[in-house]
């Protein structure tokens, strides 16, 4: 028999719907690269505690680069861990209304005063994330404008002198690995097979500001299930 939630329907496991507003392939490294995971309560339970651990690490730093090269060395996604960004080539996107409000600058205005930059940022094989930069060049020196021209430097890592702060717009959970109502019904036992779970994780918006207060950067960062590629602690055994 099915498991219910309080509310009388069956308890399952689903996938977020893919996202149509994601203007970039899937990450292609997920096609060779096994995901070890198992359609198991007790594996959900933890990729659910482990996406919040990422979640919350990444909401309380300035630099998501340096978190995300943290988490892949705890991990161990890469012999070397070091995070790399890896430009897209992709038409310009506009930049979000609501970011461009937050840059001190109307649509109209950032179509032609902001910088774009998309790349995506690697270890190893692994494509973590997609970064999604929107930028004023006149808030910035000479020798970053011309890093973030001409290098794949990680954006945070180009600007690092500014000594600047991070300030949350929007954080938007794509996928759960435990079902709504979880906590008030038992959990299905699941297939047992191997997760396949969907490419994206979960979403951030934020605004970079200087020293002085003057937003300088929007960013979406859009992370993927590459991060959760490791092998999974082993449960002790009773005898």
């Amino acid at each position: 028999m099915g498991k219910f939630s309080a509310l009388g329907r069956p308890l399952t496991y689903r996938y977020a719907a893919p996202m149509q507003d994601t203007p970039f392939p899937a990450p292609t490294a997920q096609q060779a690269l096994p995901f070890l995971w198992r359609d198991t309560a007790t594996h959900r339970l933890m990729l659910a505690t482990l996406l919040a651990t990422l979640e919350n690490a990444l909401l309380l730093t300035d630099s998501a680069t340096r978190t995300l090269e943290d988490w892949s060395r705890t991990h161990s996604l890469a012999p070397t861990p070091t995070v790399r960004a890896v430009r897209v080539d992709t038409a310009r996107a506009p930049c979000p209304p609501l970011l461009c409000e937050k840059l001190e600058l109307t649509p109209q205005q950032a179509s032609t005063m902001l910088r774009y930059r998309h790349v995506r940022l690697m270890c190893g094989q692994h494509v973590l994330s997609h970064a999604q930069n929107w930028y004023r060049p006149d808030r910035l020196n000479a020798s970053m404008n011309t890093e973030l021209e001409t290098t794949e430097i990680p954006f945070g890592r180009a600007v690092s002198q500014l000594a600047f702060t991070r300030q949350l717009v929007e954080a938007k959970r794509l996928w759960a690995p435990l079902p709504h109502g979880w906590e008030i019904a038992p959990l299905p036992t699941g297939s047992g097979d191997y997760l396949t779970p969907p490419a994206w994780l979960f979403r951030h918006q934020a605004i970079l500001q200087r020293h002085d207060s003057a937003p300088f950067s929007a960013v979406t960062e859009t992370y993927t299930a590459d991060l959760l590629r490791f092998t999974p602690p082993s449960l002790p055994t009773h005898t």
